[in-house]
């Protein structure tokens, strides 16, 4: 055995979490087609520089370089990332009351009716979500009474650190995959 683990170790770096919002986020913004209205502007235009094809290029490659790492590591693992670090329109008492987790928790809240088959496919499963997550922030003021929340927070917390920890063995100690704009 190497010696303990500590709680920092079980938390992704601050590069790690960058990244993994970019990629859930604002890769596919970073690498898409843009219009050149913009760029017709020219110096009446609202803000910076219009990215170039380099720029696009780039993102395409950290986009390949994150998409293979999530891909080496188990689906459910890749699936709570993803629930993680999506942005999502939660409802604010959800989101204060659980942050980084409140994703995890509201697809831990919803796994019972989705083991009855009740959203199998994408959409449908949102739609469940929704509700769920309206549910649990009416219900947050219980939280700090109930037990079953504290469940929900302690296995959302075990679900993200082991998934952490799994992207961030098969990512190794690669240097941040920061592109020339940081936004």
């Amino acid at each position: 055995m190497s010696g303990p683990v500590y709680l920092h170790q079980l938390r992704p770096t601050v590069a790690v979490e960058k990244e993994l919002e970019w990629f859930f986020n604002r890769a596919e913004s970073d690498m898409g087609l843009r219009s050149n209205f913009l760029a017709s502007l020219g110096r009446h235009g609202p803000g910076p520089q219009v990215p170039s094809p380099e720029d696009g290029v780039e993102a395409a490659h950290r986009w390949r370089h994150v998409r293979g790492w999530l891909a080496a590591i188990e689906a459910t693992h890749a699936g709570v990332l993803r629930c993680a670090y999506e942005l999502r329109d939660w409802p604010v008492a959800l989101w204060d009351a659980y942050g980084r987790l409140t994703g995890i928790v509201v697809r831990l809240s919803c796994a019972h009716d989705v083991a009855r088959g009740l959203a199998e496919e994408r959409r449908a499963q949102a739609i469940l979500e929704t509700d769920h997550a309206a549910w649990l922030a009416a219900e947050c003021h219980r939280a700090a009474l109930d037990p079953a929340f504290a469940r929900l927070r302690r296995d959302a917390q075990a679900r993200l650190a082991r998934a952490g920890a799994a992207y961030t063995r098969v990512r190794g100690n690669v240097l941040p995959l920061a592109g020339r704009r940081t936004r």
